[in-house]
């Protein structure tokens, strides 16, 4: 009986000595983890845009991508898109004009279970480095419509990628807008209370409601058109900016003209020659959203 209750006395002791050891390890090594942690993300997002610094958006998933000076240069995202055999942790950087800087593809090693020379080719500069440039629904594969050479005999992976891509620049592109300055479609005005978040706000001009601002989004030729109106409260348009638009160079740009964008002060301008798709798609969203939140003119 004293030989049992010694052995579990003893292995009761071994067990507190373990447990302080342990504990004392692991004090000194997770800030050491941590850093080593975080050191490695920020080489991940180094390697997709050049910035000097990164601020965090959503923990682990978005950052503010910043120069020397603290000017805004673009942002980073992390998406993981379900492939053929499991979930892509893909870094993905954007400039100011939601155009791709750099993809990176975590390694096998980092968690990739992609199929060992095939789907794993995902991360080769020839496959990654077709997403530089390109926005919008340019990030697809060939085959649906995009920009993208898949990899021979691993569609599935490489359809996840652009997928995930193209979903992550849809999801986080309004992060690359700079602070609104609806004064621009909206000018006397002296403030601005939100009705509907980041969409709508009634413009007041000493304390009395002078009109709207809100922001709208719509389909364009090549990709969406999302804008910015200031209305007073006589239904008369006082400002339209162009928020985001990647319309044709040359052509569907032009919407983004200041003498066109003027012309919505006169009434609903004619379209434009050559650039039809783009502008009848911007007058005719912005004479549906004066429709719908015309209760807020009253």
């Amino acid at each position: 009986m004293t030989s049992t209750r010694n052995m579990v006395l003893t292995l009761l002791i071994v067990a507190i000595v373990c447990s302080v050891i342990l504990s004392f390890v692991y004090s000194y090594t997770e800030p050491l983890i941590a850093e080593t942690q975080k050191q490695m993300t920020l080489d991940g997002l180094k390697q997709v845009i050049n910035a000097q610094e990164f601020v965090e958006i959503i923990p682990d998933t978005l950052w503010r991508a910043v120069d020397s000076s603290g000017m805004l240069t673009g942002i980073v995202f992390r998406v993981f898109p379900q492939g053929y055999g499991g979930p892509i942790p893909i870094t993905v950087g954007l400039d100011l004009d939601g155009k791709v800087t750099g993809v990176r593809v975590a390694s096998a090693a980092e968690g990739l279970k992609e199929t060992p020379g095939l789907g794993v080719k995902i991360t080769e500069p020839e496959f990654k480095d077709q997403f530089i440039g390109k926005c919008g629904p340019a990030v697809q594969l060939k085959n649906d419509g995009g920009e993208i050479d898949a990899i021979t005999a691993a569609t599935i992976s490489s359809r996840a990628v652009c997928n995930g891509v193209k979903k992550g620049i849809e999801t986080y592109l309004n992060y690359l807008e700079k602070p609104l300055d609806k004064k621009c479609v909206f000018s006397g005005v002296q403030e601005f209370v939100e009705i509907i978040k980041d969409t709508l706000w009634y413009a007041l001009k000493d304390a009395d409601t002078v009109g709207i601002v809100f922001i709208g989004i719509t389909q364009g030729f090549v990709d969406c058109i999302k804008f910015m109106v200031g209305v007073g409260t006589d239904a008369k348009i006082n400002g339209v900016k162009i928020l985001y638009s990647n319309e044709t160079e040359g052509i569907g740009v032009v919407i983004r003209e200041e003498e066109f964008l003027d012309k919505f002060k006169q009434g609903y301008p004619e379209t434009i020659t050559g650039a039809t798709v783009s502008s009848q798609a911007l007058i005719n969203a912005i004479k549906d959203y004066i429709t719908r939140y015309k209760e807020y003119l009253k």
